[in-house]
């Protein structure tokens, strides 16, 4: 051990949250007799401004270069001790951080001795890894004001005007000849119980956004590439066959969604007079022409309050054919809503009861004497759209619900098209003829989304949706600094949430352009290019493309770099470190918690975000569970190597445990992913070399899951004999 290595342990009391369960006079004096400890002290409350003075003020006196704090859950407090010890002259990253009160004094009130003991080992394992810490520093990379827009619907031009209004550079880029994309299919919109034309919408907002002197629009365009991060992005733009090439600093993307054709479901595709709501909203267009169907002409909507022109509703060609006369009117609209929605594949699309609320309005406005039926598994409408449900009761829409497992069944005899549905609140199945039935269906993310995951590398979900950060901390963030989502790219939603999130996703795009910079945390990963080999998993696996080849060598953008610790884990060679969460500090910690009595403790290794969060609500719930766990902080589960868990069964561990975030979710992307196949592989070597594979665990937690990591506690204490 270097000489100069001086470590200062603060024990902090929580007024009695801490000290009423562990006997926090006996962990200050037990830290005292720590290998490297030159200091060590107890404070009743550490968090205080008194405290953090005085604390300040007994690292310079005792020339500490190391501190260790114990006290609370570091998700709360731990930046506020890293600027108390950097006003105290010692590097932020030289701090370590240890929970015993979320882990100790809250869930073992019951045996204070042994909970004792367990602070203890938490402190000794802080001051293990303490030693080995290493300095470390923000990183920053310059940002300019040009800000990328990636569609030029709704969500694309109200980003860009919000952009533009700030005084920064926007740059719309739309595959279609104008603006206005989904809005340009849509007939009117219903709000603030007015009928607005979309056609209105789209005209206002497009005029506003050629207007602006700080935006450029470039429609008919493809991009073709995009390389380089925050602050630095050259892009090369395809517009109407001429390439040109963009310097941008930020993106947004507001690509937008289509519906999900339902080929083969009622007719769909094959009989003409099923639809879809999209192309209901064409067909309600023509309606509302003066002219007719036949014109094709737009006009204004035949329905004023109090005003029904009772026309009569020519089905439009094919369909006239198919239904056996070209003097065909409708008498009878069947709805069908969630086709191709809630079902196994997907979720509720959000959106569609109120389409087809608003569509069977406009309907009885055109002719109050046609039927207009709406079959529903239930209807999902917020507030505001409450009003446009209750309309259509008393304009004489019907609303049939049918069960989930019974849906509506369409037949055609001697050319006339019936739909047989069952009522689940009458109790008895009705057959209803149909002369227009219209499918309120599922969406799916714009054809453009392979292309621009490929572009940006980012990801979607199954429907083509990109997919947020989190969808609680970063919901309007990619993981990847300088890129932001919107609107109908991220899933499906009516005018006003579009917009609100255009709003969000601009502020969020403006920050490090207004700032100039951005400041990315200085845990990232760092790589000894002596010791690689150049095998370049660590450039295929991260998933924020931090890792660029260089020289025929990985080269990490530490401004990109998050340090979730995936390369690392993985390296064949050794050769890839992170800063604050290195091989050597993190095997230190196992050490120091195995040191005695191994065969009576679980390591536990848990990552920062979700699952240490279900640590604390166990905590903050006071929910009890065996003391035999001894956790170790990782950033990411992705970070846990087979080596960290070899070496605990080397040592004897009782078990081992790995947490992370619930699934799909993971704060880095696919780093839970990457931990349940590196735990396959782990239970596979470990049989191998002889180890009892049943005694390595893991649990997938969201940062609610308090009483499911204290089941998980006590199920594993149970099943390895440890009662």
């Amino acid at each position: 051990m270097n000489e100069d290595i001086r470590v200062g342990v603060f024990v902090c009391d929580c007024g009695s949250n801490i000290v009423g369960v562990v006997n926090v006079p006996k962990v200050v004096e037990y830290a005292r007799g720590l290998k490297g400890v030159a200091f060590a002290h107890e404070g009743r409350w550490s968090c205080s401004v008194d405290y953090l003075a005085s604390m300040k003020g007994l690292i310079k006196e005792h020339n500490l270069n190391r501190v260790v704090i114990a006290s609370c859950t570091p998700r709360t407090h731990e930046p506020l001790f890293k600027r108390t010890v950097k006003e105290a002259g010692v590097n932020p990253y030289l701090l370590e951080f240890v929970s015993i009160r979320e882990q100790v004094s809250w869930v073992h009130r019951a045996d204070p001795l042994k909970a004792t003991e367990k602070a203890k080992d938490l402190v000794k394992m802080g001051v293990a890894k303490a030693i080995l810490l290493e300095e470390g520093e923000e990183i920053r990379l310059p940002v300019k004001t040009d800000c990328m827009v990636i569609g030029g619907g709704m969500a694309g031009m109200t980003a860009a005007l919000s952009i533009a209004d700030q005084g920064f550079h926007a740059i719309i880029v739309e595959k279609e000849p104008q603006l206005g994309g989904l809005l340009n299919r849509i007939w009117y919109i219903s709000h603030n119980h007015e009928n607005i034309l979309a056609s209105t919408i789209v005209k206002h907002k497009t005029d506003l956004v050629k207007k602006n002197p700080n935006i450029n629009v470039y429609t008919g365009a493809e991009i073709e590439d995009v390389k380089g991060y925050i602050g630095n992005y050259k892009v090369t733009l395809n517009a109407n066959g001429s390439r040109e090439s963009l310097d941008v600093s930020t993106v947004i993307v507001a690509t937008g969604m289509k519906e999900i054709e339902p080929i083969g479901k009622y007719e769909y595709g094959t009989d003409p007079r099923t639809v879809t709501q999209l192309q209901l909203e064409k067909l309600i267009g023509m309606w509302n022409s003066p002219s007719g169907p036949a014109s094709g002409q737009e006009g204004p909507p035949a329905q004023r309050e109090g005003e029904t022109e009772n026309r009569g509703l020519l089905i439009p060609e094919p369909a006239r054919r198919t239904a056996g006369g070209s003097e065909y009117r409708i008498q009878n609209v069947v709805i069908i809503n969630c086709v191709n929605s809630k079902n196994e594949s997907r979720g509720c699309c959000n959106i569609g009861c109120a389409i087809s609320v608003k569509n069977a309005l406009a309907l009885k406005r055109l002719n109050n004497n046609i039927h207009v039926y709406i079959l529903y598994r239930d209807l999902s409408m917020v507030k505001e759209e409450g009003s446009d449900l209750e309309t259509a009761k008393k304009a004489g829409v019907t609303f049939i619900r049918f069960p989930d497992d019974r849906y509506p069944e369409a037949e055609k005899e001697n050319g006339n098209l019936a739909v047989h549905v069952y009522d689940i609140l009458l109790g008895r199945e009705f057959t209803i003829p149909s002369d227009l039935l219209v499918l309120t269906t599922g969406f799916r993310g714009d054809d453009t989304h392979e292309a621009i995951k490929g572009h940006l590398k980012v990801s979607t979900n199954q429907d083509g949706f990109f997919q947020e950060a989190h969808i609680k901390l970063g919901p309007l963030d990619f993981p990847s600094d300088g890129i932001s989502l919107c609107g109908c790219a991220r899933s499906p939603k009516n005018l006003k949430d579009t917009q609100e999130e255009a709003l969000g996703a601009a502020m969020r795009a403006s920050i490090p352009m207004k700032r100039g910079y951005l400041e990315a945390e200085g845990i990232v990963a760092d790589i000894d290019l002596d010791a690689c080999n150049s095998c370049g998993l660590c450039e295929k696996n991260c998933p924020y493309g931090a890792i660029q080849w260089v020289d025929e060598k990985p080269h990490v953008i530490k401004a990109l770099c998050k340090g979730c610790g995936l390369c690392a884990a993985d390296c064949p060679k050794n050769a890839v470190s992170i800063i604050h969460y290195s091989d050597e500090q993190i095997l230190a910690q196992i050490e120091a918690a195995l040191e005695e009595k191994p065969e009576e403790k679980i390591i536990g290794f848990i990552c920062h975000w979700c699952a240490l969060g279900a640590v604390d609500m166990a905590g903050v719930s006071r929910l009890q569970y065996p003391q035999n766990a001894r956790f170790i902080r990782v950033m990411c589960s992705a970070r846990v190597a087979i080596k960290f868990i070899e070496r605990a069964f080397e040592l004897k561990a009782a078990g081992v445990l790995v947490a992370g975030c619930e699934f799909p979710t993971c704060h880095y992307i696919t780093g839970n992913y990457a931990a349940e196949d590196r735990i396959k592989r782990a239970r596979k070597r470990l049989a191998r070399k002889g180890y009892d594979t049943d005694k390595l665990w893991n649990v997938w937690l969201s940062a609610a899951d308090g009483p499911k990591l204290a089941n998980t506690m006590r199920d594993m204490v149970k099943q390895l004999g440890l009662e």
